[in-house]
């Protein structure tokens, strides 16, 4: 299994309730979009950029708290609104 992040690489991807890095996990990139997609919900993220997690990958920092999917054992799961992902 490979590890991904996604993010939107042009202004006009960007997501209106602020969410614009996912990291999943899938045994390639298609595996992995569909498994964000379907945590975020639409509009989807067919149109972001994907980066394959693994040695020397560039640092990065992300503005805001993670969110993880309802449940999960590792992230909150509430946004700043206080509401639920999708998944």
């Amino acid at each position: 299994m490979a590890v991904f992040i996604f993010h939107p690489a042009n202004q006009s991807d960007r997501r209106a309730d602020g969410i614009g890095f996912v990291l999943a996990e899938g045994a390639d990139e298609a595996t992995a979009r569909a498994s964000a997609t379907a945590m975020i919900g639409a509009p989807g993220i067919a149109a972001w950029s994907a980066v394959t997690v693994g040695a020397g990958i560039d640092p990065v920092a992300v503005q805001g708290l993670p969110v993880g999917k309802p449940g999960n054992g590792t992230w909150p799961d509430r946004t700043r609104g206080n509401r639920a992902l999708n998944a």
